[in-house]
């Protein structure tokens, strides 16, 4: 046995420990559904940016990003771009969604459409859809870490002994703590993590590239690789771009581990934070798996092809690396890949016990009981879907998980800014929406540019609002929801605030029409395409316009805070 194998057992272990203990305790002030799925609504503002990027970026960042951009080139790094706009989204629909929740005590995506749209049907639509997707998503955070680790060790620590390690972990972490476990590892598991990240690309430029990406481009472009500096194949499109900017970060909104995290905030502030801070944890972090996938990867594998290119960042660690690097690197996608697969696990089983056995009106029994049987049996669903893992990890997630999810936003961002959406419409819609995605996915596609996932939202959308406004308003829901959303944000709503929005309008042309159709026969700084730097620009320019919309969202003209309240009759005749 090795010093790389002797270094990771020693490392899963600690880290087990380490886990363990988080999570027993969070189990002893873990005694409700609002402390075992929100974390009890009190997470501060770097703890909830750390764990929103943890449950974002997974397993999938770690390894199987730099994996699709060796395969794909620097136009499938338009994904990280959408996710850039989480920064737009936290002051937004993040916030109103902190709001209603603390108000109404949502813990679950099903707890909102409940109320906003009063259908039972919607709401085990919604949870269908959550739990169908969620399954295969965390079967690859769990693929992912174990081929990592394989490779790494070179087979000398087996495929199943990892899954079998992975699964304990996860089993053991959430069922007593929940997310309040989850979280209270996320910002150590963040801080090591990135630094992970930047370490890795340092050491994998100087002892892969020779300390110089400049040189690193000309080996490319010798080696007759130049296409994965260019923008080519689908992504010179900036439809089919379109689509996978959605399908891996727009629609990150309405995953269901990303929705309640939401409900978790302690206060506004930490969306203000959020809206600036995401754009560029995203920008360090993908750039550096860029680096790593492209510039080192195809410098130190010119021609890997199928899924031996997906374990290309392993590879390099193992050869290229010093042994504690290559241990570090497992630790780091170990933390990244468990965060994400804990966090789905929680609202998975919430999602069973919560939104689908418990009857509305009534409080959970057993909570704990349940919450441990419905946990095993999805641990059961989940080694299944491992069983016949696919092999290219991010391509799987984003073009099925990621759809699936993302036929809840038109009855999410409706039922939150327009009042005349109706369950008939959102019911309609999402039906409509998932049918498109998987009839476009696994049997036809009439026009290929236009993704799975385009297709199920623009006819998820189309329905939706033909629907609502030929069916009968809920006036409850606008009474409740509509009206004091409408009333509360009433002053903020200057000039500012719309000049604010086209900017972002400006930032969002200029990353997916205006960055495929750059010059491609050229480098800024002798290795720097000129659409990586447009899209750089646009994460900053995301930063700024994120503080500035952040402030005008969360805070009165004046800077000060408002409580959100239920409107009230009387209020009308009152003004």
């Amino acid at each position: 046995m090795n010093v790389i194998v002797i270094g990771i057992v020693a490392a899963l272990v600690l880290y087990g420990v380490f886990v363990f203990g988080i999570s027993v305790k969070a189990s002893k002030t873990t005694s409700t559904s609002t402390d075992y799925l929100v974390a009890g609504r009190n997470v501060g503002t770097i703890t909830l940016v750390a764990t929103v990027a943890l449950s974002i970026w997974s397993a999938l960042a770690f390894y199987g990003y730099g994996a699709g951009l060796y395969r794909q080139g620097i136009g499938y790094w338009i994904g990280a771009m959408g996710a850039c706009f989480v920064g737009f989204f936290a002051p937004t629909i993040m916030y109103r969604l902190w709001l209603l929740g603390k108000q109404y005590g949502y813990t679950t995506p099903g707890d909102f459409f409940m109320h906003r749209y009063g259908s039972r049907a919607l709401k085990l639509l919604i949870s269908a859809i959550c739990v169908v997707c969620i399954v295969p998503y965390i079967s690859v955070q769990i693929s992912g870490v174990a081929n990592g680790i394989v490779t790494t060790t070179q087979g000398k620590i087996g495929f199943w002994v990892c899954v079998a390690v992975l699964v304990v972990y996860m089993y053991v972490h959430v069922l007593g703590g929940g997310n309040k476990a989850v979280v209270g590892t996320d910002l150590f598991a963040a801080i090591v993590g990135i630094a992970i990240v930047i370490l890795t690309t340092i050491v994998f430029i100087v002892n892969i590239c020779n300390g110089s990406l400049s040189a690193a481009t000309e080996k490319i472009i010798a080696d007759g690789n130049i296409q994965v500096l260019q923008v080519t194949g689908r992504y010179t499109n900036w439809v089919s771009s379109l689509g996978l900017s959605i399908s891996a970060g727009i629609s990150i909104i309405a995953w269901p581990h990303i929705f309640i995290r939401s409900y978790m905030a302690k206060s506004e502030d930490v969306f203000k934070v959020m809206g600036t801070a995401f754009p560029i944890l995203e920008l360090i972090s993908f750039g550096c798996f860029m680096i790593q996938g492209i510039w080192a990867g195809r410098y130190a594998y010119p021609a890997l092809e199928g899924a031996a290119s997906d374990s290309v960042i392993p590879r390099m660690a193992l050869e290229y690396a010093p042994a504690i690097l290559a241990i570090l690197l497992v630790i780091g996608v170990f933390a990244f890949g468990l965060s994400t697969a804990d966090s789905q696990l929680v609202v998975a089983s919430s999602i069973v016990t919560h939104d689908v056995v418990r009857k509305e009106g009534r409080q959970e029994e057993n909570t704990k009981r349940n919450n441990a049987i419905v946990l095993t049996i999805f641990m059961a669903a989940v080694l299944v879907v491992t069983y016949f893992r696919p092999a290219f990890l991010v391509t799987y997630a984003y073009s099925f998980c990621a759809p699936g999810f993302a036929q809840m936003m038109p009855a999410l961002i409706g039922g939150l800014y327009w009042k005349r959406g109706t369950k008939q419409g959102a019911l309609a819609g999402t039906i409509v929406g998932m049918v498109a995605v998987l009839a476009t996915l696994f049997l036809s596609n009439p026009i290929p540019a236009l993704d799975p996932i385009l297709w199920g939202l623009i006819l998820n959308a189309v329905v939706y609002v033909l629907v609502s406004l030929a069916t009968a308003q809920d006036e409850r829901a606008a009474r409740e929801i509509n009206e004091p959303l409408s009333k509360f944000f009433a002053s903020r709503e200057s000039t500012g605030h719309k000049v604010l929005l086209v900017l972002y309008v400006v930032v969002f042309v200029q990353c997916h029409i205006v960055g495929v159709n750059l010059p491609q026969d050229g480098f800024l700084f002798g290795w720097m395409p000129p659409t990586v730097f447009n899209y750089v620009l646009s994460a900053v320019e995301l930063a700024v316009l994120g503080y500035f919309y952040g402030k005008n969202r969360l805070y009165e003209p004046d800077g000060s805070k408002k409580e959100f309240a239920p409107f009230c009759p009387h209020d009308k005749a009152a003004a």
